[in-house]
């Protein structure tokens, strides 16, 4: 393949990946004003939040399918005319009802652009031979820390929310028309799929058992997209323009530490590399929940962000390695099951907060992470 095709191939999945990050993350910041718009308790939006994640479910079966038939350039596209449609109905609806509605388009669309940009990403590997996973998973990353950064800072200078949500809209769709022009099309896709035919098995147990570690990380992360915000307005009194900086130092971490993932990868080895970094979130949790100040808990979510960055690409590679599994239907199974952790997770996690309060919620993430800590090192050296 020519060197100019390859280029071409990872830009647009780059730029799939960013437009995805961005895109979820600059919702963070909107949360409390929703909150506050409605005067909702706890419990109150963690139920409008589970409309994310019923949207999101009952478009995961449909993804694969409509990548496959569509491409998934047109899907990319699709999905992120959804998306900006939905945060500019973000700031502007007043009715609780209807909201749900909006935010149950809003989980559709954050799967559409996910799982095909991941979907890309894998027939891409296959095309050029070498891994990307993890550093496509650093441009999501580096979307977060643009989409939440950004919005914060606008509605922090004072801007109002359907102005700030009508620039985030343009910046999104800038970036999709500009950079996915060259994500695979329909006919790729199927001819793709014609020359590995011969292995169609899909469900197998470690997938699932991987699916479920990521759907744990997963809500690890959805718990700081979500709930940093909340945490810092209720629990250490951070005035609401400023309560998106929670998910900012996370998401700069994961940025940083995503990015140079693959260098930290060679130099620890992959059981390794899951193991710190299970241990690193457990730490961060702690230190956010125990030390009541406002600059401790923005360090404690620094280190979940350094401790998560490569654990998801990490377990995604691991799927790659499964034997007699199709390739692309693992991947997409892991990824499905894992993003119904990032969006249903902040609804359950509402829930557990009415009933434990977020500290105490907080802490329970803290030692299911540990956990897939300890997964990972007896199933990796089973397997080595």
């Amino acid at each position: 393949m020519e060197l100019k095709r390859e280029r071409q191939l990872i830009w647009a999945n780059r730029a799939s990946f960013l437009v995805a990050g961005c895109a979820v993350a600059a919702w963070a910041p909107l949360i409390p004003f929703v909150q506050e718009r409605f005067s909702l308790q706890e419990q109150q939006l963690g139920m409008l939040l589970l409309c994310v994640g019923i949207g999101s479910i009952c478009s995961m079966p449909l993804s694969g399918f409509l990548a496959a038939r569509w491409g998934c350039r047109t899907l990319v596209y699709l999905g992120t005319c959804l998306l900006s449609l939905c945060l500019l109905a973000i700031s502007m609806v007043q009715n609780i009802y209807l909201m749900g509605a909006v935010l149950f388009c809003f989980g559709v669309g954050s799967v559409l652009i996910d799982v095909t940009s991941n979907i890309n990403a894998a027939r891409v590997e296959l095309m050029l031979k070498r891994p990307i996973m993890s550093g496509l998973h650093g441009l999501y990353s580096v979307g977060g820390f643009i989409g939440s950064l950004c919005v914060t800072f606008i509605l922090s200078e004072g801007i109002d929310l359907t102005t700030t949500a009508l620039l985030t809209v343009v910046l999104l769709l800038a970036i999709t028309v500009m950079g996915c022009r060259h994500l695979l099309n329909s006919g790729q896709t199927a001819a793709q799929d014609e020359a590995s035919s011969g292995n169609q098995r899909i469900f197998h147990p470690l997938v699932i058992l991987v699916g479920g570690l990521c759907f744990i990380m997963f809500m690890t992360e959805g718990s700081m997209l979500d709930w940093t915000g909340v945490f810092l307005r209720q629990e250490r009194n951070v005035p609401i323009e400023q309560a998106g900086y929670g998910y900012a130092a996370f998401a700069i971490a994961m940025t940083i530490f995503r990015l140079s993932g693959d260098r930290l990868v060679q130099f620890l080895g992959r059981r390794r590399t899951l193991c710190f970094g299970t241990l690193v979130i457990f730490c961060g949790y702690c230190l956010a929940v125990m030390v009541p100040h406002p600059l401790t808990s923005l360090l404690g979510f620094f280190f979940i962000g350094v401790g998560a960055a490569n654990v998801v690409p990490q377990l995604i590679s691991y799927t790659v390695t499964i034997e007699q599994v199709s390739i692309n239907a693992a991947v997409t199974l892991v990824n499905s099951i894992g993003f119904t952790g990032i969006l249903c997770g902040p609804a359950l996690i509402g829930f557990m907060a009415h009933a434990i309060g977020l500290p105490q919620t907080f802490m329970v993430i803290s030692c299911l992470v540990f956990l897939v800590g300890g997964i990972c090192f007896f199933l990796l050296k089973v397997r080595r």
